[in-house]
């Protein structure tokens, strides 16, 4: 009764995990894009900028072009804090996995064992029972 529990219950945690793994392609897909979009932002934002010796800018350009960049930077911050947790929600799950996965080895490791054990003894039961029948009938005869 406890295998079959502990069978249902990584057959509910892969279940699980094996939603959350069809969705990563699109997590990743989307990370990769924000991440993209963030170097094209501050490069577009650093490329504005005058660097030449006497140049003249415009301040509130500047100060926009670098609040720009803030923005980009504090979006992508909490993206990548998202998905950090998430990663380490996995992480533990798979973890939880893993060691239940053990678990379940050994307790199939266990059952094959008895099985090997009753097989035996029912072979050794019908020889008995056959060396009992042959007893007697020669005590009988």
């Amino acid at each position: 009764m406890q295998h079959l529990q502990q069978e249902l219950n990584l057959y509910n945690i892969l279940a699980e995990q094996i939603g959350y793994l069809e969705k990563w392609p699109v997590l990743e897909e989307e990370s990769t894009a924000t991440v993209f979009e963030a170097i094209e932002a501050l490069q577009a934002s650093t490329l504005c900028l005058p660097v030449t010796s006497g140049a003249q800018a415009d301040g509130v350009a500047i100060r926009n072009a670098i609040s720009s960049a803030v923005d980009v930077m504090q979006a992508l911050s909490s993206s990548m804090f998202y998905l950090q947790s998430k990663v380490q929600e996995r992480t533990s799950l798979v973890s939880e996995l893993l060691v239940l996965a053990r678990q379940e080895k050994v307790a199939l490791d266990q059952c094959k064992e008895l099985l090997a054990t009753a097989a035996k003894l029912q072979v050794q039961e019908t020889s008995l029972r056959t060396h009992l029948m042959q007893l007697r009938e020669g005590s009988a005869g």
